[in-house]
């Protein structure tokens, strides 16, 4: 299971570590010598200064026998043209480009149709669409849903006065009396898949997975309530806002403002987004919030490429009365850990949302989800069943995952969703949600079969 990934930079370095906890074979390439070393320096794979563009350079770093090519620089023409190379001098099974610039995919995407890559993935496209789930469904901080289910993952902070405080994790699902699972658990920056004997202490996170119907219930318990919201303020005129307010439907746009400083995008937006709010205007400036009533809006989405002044709008406007507040991150995903001290409902990173979307195609067709948790230490997955797989019909207390993962929930293929206990019996069509610890994702995807992409050899 060999993979060659194009680029050192964060997300090429971000992908090749959670390959190589999956145990497969990495290698990275790039053109910048400091940036192979820095590679080399934070992941236990091998790097190698070279071109993605030269059949030698790829050959030379093992490209010939490669399973999957993931391209990942700055540049989408080279990420263009080495995938093609990958896939039509090197016949790699699978190749993957990131590419951003709309001239050569449009809104809708290409598909599979160029050059033989076998996928096309635009990041802003990626990041925007898990802005408008997160918004959809109730402004979570970490809130995953997933493709083929109703089912929700969400985490959950244990304050000192929590019901869930001190408390056996097999004595939570009856005394609240609710459709969910405790599936991960971080304590003290250390994640595991806790048993039913394990004890929630204060301070922990958990990751709850729970039907919709559930959610309202297991929030309350906390104190917190899911607001979908209405009235929505949105910093910046990126391609992410571009996007976002594409897949918002045109009815709700006259609830919406954008603030952006540069004239000329402001009036390329209005003309593109005539129902939009937009304003040519600083949001530093504290005016801006009194003078537009900012302050009576439901929800501010700071999305311009300035990393620090998304995280403190997101944090100063709640003291002008905006109920909800997230912030994006590209640069410096730690950022995140920052969320609950800020007061900042949700803050997204870029990069989490790319490498989650690369692996899910790295995985397989019937992997249709894949989600980092905690730093990357537990992966969340959700696949389907298919008639070959050899679980189907075995009860699941009969399949050993040896505490390093567990299945959270299943949708059935009529679209009904339950959160299986031991008893329950694997059908085909089937879709699985399961988590998982990162260093224990290869051994529970062969227990459970899961069809990777990158099982696929060249014939």
């Amino acid at each position: 299971m060999k993979v060659v990934i194009l680029g050192a930079g964060r997300r090429g370095i971000r992908l090749a570590r959670h390959l190589v906890e999956e145990n497969k074979d990495v290698i990275i390439i790039d053109e910048d010598i400091e940036d192979v070393n820095k590679a080399m320096s934070q992941v236990d794979c091998l790097a190698c200064v070279g071109s993605g563009t030269s059949l030698e350079d790829l050959s030379d770093a093992g490209i010939d026998d490669a399973d999957a090519f993931v391209a990942l620089t700055g540049s989408d023409e080279t990420n263009l043209v080495s995938s093609g190379i990958a896939a039509s001098e090197f016949q790699v099974p699978l190749t993957i480009a990131s590419i951003r610039n709309l001239s050569y995919t449009g809104y809708s995407g290409i598909g599979n149709s160029l050059m033989g890559i076998s996928h096309i993935v635009n990041p802003t496209q990626e990041v925007a669409e898990y802005i408008y789930q997160d918004v959809e469904r109730g402004i979570y901080s970490d809130i995953i849903s997933f493709e083929n289910s109703s089912l929700l993952l969400y985490n959950v902070y244990v304050e000192k006065d929590s019901p869930y405080t001190n408390k056996l994790v097999k004595q939570l699902r009856i005394e609240l009396n609710a459709n969910f699972i405790i599936a991960a658990l971080n304590r003290n920056g250390e994640a595991l898949v806790p048993s039913g004997d394990t004890v929630v202490r204060t301070g922990d996170t958990l990751s709850l997975v729970a039907d919709e119907n559930s959610v309202e219930k297991l929030l309350s318990a906390v104190g917190r309530r899911s607001v979908k919201p209405k009235h929505i303020a949105i910093v910046g005129g990126t391609q992410v806002t571009d996007f976002l307010l594409r897949a918002i439907p045109k009815y709700q746009h006259r609830d919406i403002a954008v603030i952006e400083m540069d004239h000329d995008v402001c009036e390329k937006l209005a003309n593109m987004y005539p129902d939009v709010l937009v304003l040519n205007a600083d949001i530093t400036n504290e005016s801006v919030f009194e003078e537009e009533n900012l302050g009576s809006f439901d929800l501010i989405l700071c999305l311009t490429p300035n990393d620090e002044l998304n995280i403190i709008t997101a944090s100063y406007a709640k003291h002008f009365g905006i109920k909800n507040s997230m912030a994006l991150v590209t640069q410096n995903p730690n950022y995140i850990r920052m969320a609950s001290h800020l007061n900042i409902d949700s803050i997204i990173s870029s990069q989490d949302v790319t490498v989650d979307s690369l692996l899910r195609y790295l995985h397989g067709q019937n992997v249709s989800g894949m989600h980092s948790l905690f730093e990357g230490q537990i992966e969340a997955f959700e696949f389907t069943i298919t008639a070959d797989n050899p679980t189907v019909g075995k009860a699941l207390k009969d399949i050993d995952m040896r505490g390093k993962g567990i299945i959270a929930g299943v949708t059935k293929k009529d679209g009904s969703t339950l959160i299986p206990g031991g008893l329950y019996v694997i059908d085909a069509g089937d879709s699985i949600i399961t988590v998982v610890e990162r260093k224990s994702a290869d051994f529970i995807q062969k227990l459970l079969h899961v069809g990777s992409a990158l099982n696929q050899k060249k014939g």
